[in-house]
């Protein structure tokens, strides 16, 4: 899905209720985060949640379940990238060390498992075209890890475009994830 409005919660340093109950809990790092992590805790619980792997009152899953996460992504940590070049525009240092650690595309991903509770694999895959949503990836992990439940599987992007390639908007928010067992 591509677009703004449901994915508001990306730029709200508390965000309501609804995000917040499929959170579990805020994550300690929330104010911090860059966007694309907010978008990958959000997203990640809502379809953990949506498939019962959460473990009672907790945002962690089932401790009787081992899964990992995998997002494709069309320009990884672009968006966080240039905010953090734009912070070395006054000399090395005033860059960012906040912004720094968000620098790479599987930080997003890593936030995530983290708060979640995922013991698998995680990291990100660099695709132009994502697709299948790294669900043969995952299938490929379940098949030849036998200490796997299931994977998190999907598309995760938060970059900005020219105006004439995307209109008038400014920026893609794309993400598309599903638990693959």
């Amino acid at each position: 899905m591509t677009g703004r409005s449901r994915y508001d919660y990306i730029d709200q340093d508390l965000p309501g209720g609804e995000i917040l109950a499929i959170l579990g809990e805020l994550p300690k790092r929330w104010g911090r985060m860059d966007r694309i992590s907010r978008l990958a805790v959000v997203e990640a619980g809502r379809v953990l949640l949506v498939a019962g792997l959460r473990g009672g009152e907790s945002p962690e899953v089932a401790r009787c379940k081992k899964g990992g996460l995998i997002g494709l992504t069309r320009r990884g940590s672009l968006a966080t990238d240039l905010v953090y070049a734009a912070t070395l525009k006054e000399g090395v240092e005033m860059a960012s060390p906040t912004l720094f650690s968000y620098t790479l595309a599987n930080i997003a991903l890593a936030e995530a498992a983290g708060h979640y509770g995922l013991t698998g694999p995680v990291y990100a895959v660099f695709a132009e075209e994502p697709g299948a949503g790294g669900e043969d990836e995952a299938r490929r992990w379940l098949d030849h890890d036998p200490s796997l439940d299931f994977m998190v599987a999907g598309e995760l992007d938060v970059y900005p475009v020219s105006p004439e390639d995307q209109g008038a908007a400014n920026e893609v928010v794309s993400v598309n994830f599903k638990i693959v067992s």
